[in-house]
């Protein structure tokens, strides 16, 4: 019920503004659902083609049973825990409705785009990703890409200088803060967990999504019923213990919809100034490469006109071919193309 007044007010004040308005959507107990991706979620926020909202998100890392005990261990007092953190871990099963309480991601959202209807594709414009804190968890255990190889361990709490974008890893190890959101998705037909990846985009963890990139999703369902969560400090390609250094985000987001446009979509891509992103994604790795290189494959014939031996063999003497995660069920893997490399252009973000 406090989920649909919610939806009502700010839809309210939507249809009071301008054509592309800016939102604000706060994570508290009435706008976030934990561990479930689900077209039965209501929506907590309505917005047009072309709107930006500012969301707040939290981390699962630290949150149950009580965020404050938790990083009391690494000297963080209770003034600089999150005051959402501490409302959103007392919540009961009753609370959460849909989801388990106390295990897996936590997502803001959803969100409804008006107009968005099955066989669209909606555009996602990352403007910025901020961080809300100053501080993250990492575990690695004996899980991750290569189980067994470590003995359980107790999850490592790491502190990063957000003025200075450096993480501050041990006494004489830093490197840079960068910020992304491991989990942006549209509902799919029938309700999965936050876990696995898919067409939806969900867990994809891809460190690539930072500020100024665009990922594309099809729409699915109608409305697309978006939603974030699970943001990271930084990762390295393969997040190999499992996890990223899980931290507190606010993304600020543009979500521009394209008509008729995700009806051949069979895996999300991704650009950024620079380069175009095409992801494979399935539980075998080797499957997953196949899966990146078919994307890719299309993708130069669909955008630049290359047969598909022309587009395989640049697969191969050119395009780079990294792991984004290989730990989440669905596993997924990346082909990098530069945009410098064609005399074609295409406006970027205008």
């Amino acid at each position: 019920m406090l989920r649909k007044l919610f939806f009502l007010s700010a839809f309210a004040l939507t249809a009071q503004g301008a054509a592309a308005a800016t939102h604000y959507l706060p994570s508290t107990p009435q706008t976030v659902v934990r561990g479930v991706i689900s077209p039965e979620v209501p929506p907590v926020l309505k917005i047009k083609s072309g709107d930006t909202v500012v969301i707040d998100t939290l981390s699962h890392g630290g949150l149950s049973p009580d965020p404050v005990e938790y990083f009391k261990r690494a000297g963080i007092t209770e003034d600089k825990v999150l005051k959402d953190a501490i409302a959103v871990s007392k919540m009961t099963h009753k609370d959460w409705g849909v989801g388990t309480p106390g295990s897996g991601h936590v997502l803001t959202g959803p969100i409804y785009i008006d107009g968005a209807e099955p066989g669209d594709m909606l555009e996602v414009r990352i403007i910025s990703v901020s961080p809300r804190v100053g501080y993250g968890v990492n575990s690695a255990g004996a899980g991750g890409a290569a189980p067994g190889m470590m003995p359980p361990t107790t999850p490592k709490i790491i502190q990063y200088d957000i003025a200075k974008k450096t993480v501050n890893f041990a006494p004489g190890i830093r490197y840079p803060l960068k910020p992304f959101m491991g989990i942006m998705t549209v509902a799919p037909p029938k309700a999965v967990g936050t876990r696995m990846p898919g067409l939806f985009g969900g867990n994809m963890d891809f460190q690539r999504l930072r500020d100024g990139a665009t990922l594309y999703l099809p729409v699915l369902v109608p409305g697309a019923l978006f939603s974030t969560g699970d943001p990271h400090a930084a990762q390295g390609d393969g997040e190999v213990s499992g996890n990223a250094l899980e931290a507190s985000m606010t993304p600020t987001l543009q979500f521009i919809l394209h008509k008729g446009e995700g009806k051949e979509m069979t895996n999300p891509y991704a650009e950024d100034k620079d380069n175009y992103y095409l992801l494979g994604q399935d539980p075998d790795l080797d499957k997953a490469l196949t899966s990146a290189i078919s994307e890719t494959v299309k993708f130069l014939g669909r955008k630049y006109g290359l047969k598909a031996q022309e587009a395989y063999s640049l697969c191969s003497v050119a395009v780079d071919f990294g792991v984004a995660q290989a730990v989440d069920g669905n596993l997924t893997m990346y082909g990098v193309v530069p945009k410098s490399w064609f005399k074609t252009k295409f406006p970027y973000w205008q």
